[in-house]
């Protein structure tokens, strides 16, 4: 049996990724390969999507980046919770609004 024949049968134990920082001081992770780990546990296979030309590739478990992936998708509702809290606030204590009575209310 065949190392591919192997690999195709069981999901990889590590991702490779080439890692990008952005303008906004976020990394961002693009995946281009994958590992496998040997039976003995002593090494890895790696196979290349494509290589990165800074030659930097970043190897991660695939469970270190779900835990980050449910971190930062956590992260980002706790944040929209508080800007729609705010914007609730904002918008019902304003004493600028008026009131719309009977004039015509216009519908998409």
């Amino acid at each position: 049996m065949s190392n591919d024949t192997k690999h195709q049968n069981k999901g990889p134990s590590h991702i490779a990724y080439h890692v990008r920082e952005g303008e906004d001081n976020k990394a961002y992770f693009n995946r281009i390969g994958a590992a496998w780990q040997h039976k003995d546990g002593q090494g890895l296979n790696i196979q290349f999507d494509t290589l990165p030309i800074d030659g930097r590739v970043t190897v991660r478990t695939v469970q270190d980046r779900l835990q980050e992936a449910k971190e930062n998708a956590q992260g980002d509702r706790e944040g929209e919770r508080r800007e729609s809290a705010r914007d609730d606030k904002r918008s019902s204590n304003r004493e600028d609004r008026r009131s719309r009575g009977d004039g015509p209310r216009y519908e998409r």
